[in-house]
């Protein structure tokens, strides 16, 4: 268990530098990144850690480089993170294996610990099992109320960092912005199977697209076999449940069946694609799935919230030494220049999954002509500009 340094009686009545809401990946990394300008740091999350998430344990290239340059390599090697040398990408029965270059897996039980950990090391605090809610702005700071239990107190920060995830409304509830979902959206489902069939191989990662959805399966660094799929909702009644689902696009594969796919603890998520008309506002600033979310494709969604936590930190030491209206505009075009753009690509992947027998299509031509694959995979490893010397 990860043991928070600070209790929620101790956060009263202070003012911190950055009170940041969410401590995954966005949230963990952007700590770390304050907290060595030895700004006063507090980082808050509902939960309790380590916790496992419905998906999100691919790390691409950028997300790899990233947590590289950032001096956090460590963090992959000492966890045992997996190594992805290729990706298998099914459907109808037709499949296709391809290389990767600098894929990694790590289980998000591991991988957002050990950054809180990072944090707590480079000297900012961590409570957990605290919800956060927005409060008045002041001509200096923001309110922050923190709840935990019976317990409410008032705190406040120079500049807070919403970071809570897919489903953080942090903004949302204090009516400064407004969350726009697709009307088309699927939602993310996952479950992890301790005892899975060899067929899933170590260092690669399976994926089947079929009516209905498509599942991801990638073992993890204790042999686990982690699933995270995305699924329409009406499939998903259809077939009477997330694993009978899976179990379908499965078996339209002639995959094996990992036991018992259809009565594991499957878990979900709010709608996937979406995104909020703010990314900032006086002294706030969003990062990672709360900002705004696409269907991801191996390891995508990672690089977001770790590219998010890297630019978004000079702005915040900026605005901590002294708040100016621009900065909100600043962040508001880096995250386009830098995230939104990006997330171009996964749009087009996200709509071409929703016709298998285009997907079969693909893989045919693909198979016939395979370096058309390496741009794809090129870009997804590129990383992005690193500004972690802040």
């Amino acid at each position: 268990m990860i043991k928070p340094n600070i209790s929620i009686e101790e956060c009263a009545s202070q003012i911190w530098d950055v009170i940041i809401v969410g401590s995954g990946p966005a949230g963990g990394l952007a700590a770390i990144l304050l907290a060595r300008k030895k700004l006063r740091v507090l980082l808050v999350d509902k939960q309790s850690f380590p916790r496992s998430k419905v998906c999100g344990c691919c790390l691409n290239g950028n997300a790899v480089s990233t947590l590289e340059e950032a001096g956090l390599s460590h963090i992959l090697s000492e966890n045992q993170a997996v190594a992805v040398r290729e990706m298998c990408l099914g459907s109808k029965k037709t499949h296709l294996t391809f290389p990767l270059q600098r894929q990694m897996v790590l289980s998000r039980e591991r991988l957002d610990s050990s950054l809180i950990s990072e944090a707590m090391i480079e000297g900012a605090f961590f409570l957990d099992t605290t919800l956060a809610e927005l409060g008045q702005l002041t001509p200096s700071s923001r309110e922050v109320f923190l709840k935990q239990g019976d317990i409410q107190i008032l705190s406040s920060a120079k500049i807070v960092l919403a970071a809570d995830g897919l489903g953080g409304r942090l903004l949302v509830r204090k009516n400064i912005t407004t969350h726009l979902a697709s009307n088309s959206t699927r939602l993310g489902a996952g479950v992890t199977i301790l005892d899975p069939p060899d067929f899933f191989k170590n260092g690669t990662l399976f994926m089947t697209s079929g009516n209905g959805g498509y599942v991801g399966l990638v073992r993890l660094e204790d042999g686990r076999l982690d699933l995270a799929a995305a699924f329409d909702p009406i499939a998903i009644k259809k077939h009477g449940s997330m694993g009978a689902l899976a179990k379908s696009l499965l078996q339209e594969m002639n995959w094996p069946l990992p036991l018992d796919i259809e009565t594991a603890p499957w878990r979900g998520t709010p709608a996937l694609t979406g995104h909020i008309e703010q990314v900032a506002s006086e002294r706030l600033f969003v990062i990672g799935d709360a900002a705004g979310y696409i269907e991801p494709f191996t390891g995508e969604g990672m690089a977001w919230a770790f590219t998010g936590a890297n630019f978004v930190a000079p702005l915040i030491a900026k605005g901590v030494a002294c708040w100016e209206p621009g900065l909100a505009k600043q962040w508001t075009l880096k995250y386009k220049a830098h995230i939104t753009n990006r997330q171009g690509i996964c749009k087009v992947i996200a709509f071409l999954l929703r016709w298998p027998l285009l997907v079969k299509l693909g893989l045919i031509g693909l198979r016939a002509f395979p370096f058309l694959s390496k741009p794809v995979v090129a870009m997804l490893d590129k990383p992005s500009k690193a500004v972690t010397s802040i």
